[in-house]
């Protein structure tokens, strides 16, 4: 049996960006959102507040990132450390 692809809204995808960084108490999530997440099983009930699930956590991955999050923290400084040495890369 394959799982039907999920699709959230612009704004579920905001609330579970918040839920996955942790820094949003759940009181200032939006309801609607965290009642859709927590019924498509991607946010739980954690001790310091919303988690995401496996399956949350899976979906966050493949949520389109910032520009130059791709390749971690600190890499857009690093980048920048590399240019001033050596100068920009050939396109």
């Amino acid at each position: 049996m394959t799982d039907k692809p999920i699709i959230l809204e612009a704004s579920e995808e905001i609330t579970l960006r918040r839920v996955a960084f942790g820094e949003s108490p759940e009181r200032t999530l939006r309801r609607e959102d965290m009642l859709r997440l927590r019924g498509l099983r991607l946010v739980t009930d954690g001790k310091d507040g919303p988690c995401l699930t496996a399956s949350g956590r899976a979906h966050f991955e493949t949520l389109a990132k910032p520009v130059g999050a791709e390749r971690g923290p600190g890499s857009f400084q690093a980048e920048i450390e590399r240019i001033r040495r050596t100068g920009p890369r050939e396109a």
